[in-house]
């Protein structure tokens, strides 16, 4: 995996958010999938680590409504299904645009 400061954070296209990355790398990653890997109390275990959130359930449209920075080290996102309480580091959203290939 790459660096994980990003340069530029784009949502031009609702079903996706775009970054750019300080060493030259640029990826995507649908907003479906970013749901889907969610790291929120809501979606995931905290005793177990277990994920809670079927992702067979999401619409295949998902899209996002809102993202914001948190601090300097990630994103919030607000979901079309109306979930908004994950927080999306960005060494995590490095390595999903990297398993998205």
């Amino acid at each position: 995996m790459g660096s994980t400061t990003p340069l530029v954070i784009r949502r031009s296209d609702p079903t996706r958010i775009e970054i750019e990355w300080d060493d030259g790398e640029a990826t995507a990653i649908s907003s479906r999938d970013l749901r889907a890997e969610c790291p929120c109390a809501r979606c995931v275990n905290e005793l177990t680590g277990a994920r809670m959130l079927d992702p067979a359930t999401l619409p295949a449209e998902m899209t996002h409504q809102d993202v914001r920075l948190v601090g300097n080290y990630a994103l919030a996102v607000r979901f079309s299904d109306g979930h908004d309480t994950g927080i999306f580091p960005f060494p995590m959203l490095r390595g999903l645009a990297a398993e998205q290939g």
